[in-house]
């Protein structure tokens, strides 16, 4: 069993997590993001992971499709990270993402989203 502590997400961290001009390159700092706070990659998505970080921009979708759509395809690895995040918020903040930049803010701000 480990005892290493996991970070608690705060109010006072409220504000842009991922900058929206890092690009294609938040889909997976995300979940390095996630990570910190004690998100697992299920190990089935690690080889996408880790494949998708190494091509980026120059990915190659007829021999990696599987890699992409780990990556981005709804519910997928992205989407688990974020969820994760999502569940360790504080009450009355969510993480939502707007034009490529991941956003922790209030609930009535988040609709304006």
């Amino acid at each position: 069993m480990s005892d290493v502590m996991i970070p608690e997400i705060t109010p006072d961290m409220a504000g842009t997590w991922l900058d929206g001009h890092m690009g294609w390159h938040n889909a997976y700092r995300v979940v390095l993001r996630a990570e910190e706070y004690g998100f697992v990659v299920p190990e089935d998505y690690r080889e996408a992971m880790d494949a998708y970080r190494e091509s980026g921009s120059s990915f190659s979708f007829a021999e990696k499709e599987e890699h992409w759509d780990a990556i981005h395809g709804q519910g997928e690895l992205s989407d688990q990270a974020t969820e994760y995040l999502q569940d360790h918020a504080p009450e009355g903040l969510s993480f939502v993402w707007d034009m490529g930049e991941l956003i922790l803010t209030t609930y009535a701000d988040a609709d304006m989203f």
